[in-house]
């Protein structure tokens, strides 16, 4: 997980796009940040979109025996 240097802090927000600019400079940002830079005016030689990390589905099939169970029991 990578996370958004500009505003990881307050939102805990991962970065979704890498953005180069000026000679090798890198930096790690979400998509929310990207809108601002963007509106700002912000020019970046090239803007790279990251792979999203795998998540796979929670499923929660187990829960309903236990609730019909505490159900019985109410």
């Amino acid at each position: 997980m990578t996370r958004c240097v500009l505003c990881y802090p307050f939102t805990h927000n991962e970065a979704e796009f890498l953005i180069i600019f000026g000679n090798d400079e890198q930096l790690y940002v979400c998509k929310w940040c990207l809108q601002d830079l963007c509106l700002l005016g912000f020019n970046a030689n090239q803007i790279i979109c990251l792979p999203k990390p795998f998540h796979p589905e929670v499923s929660f099939w187990f829960l309903g025996p236990v609730r019909s169970l505490l159900e019985a029991k109410a």
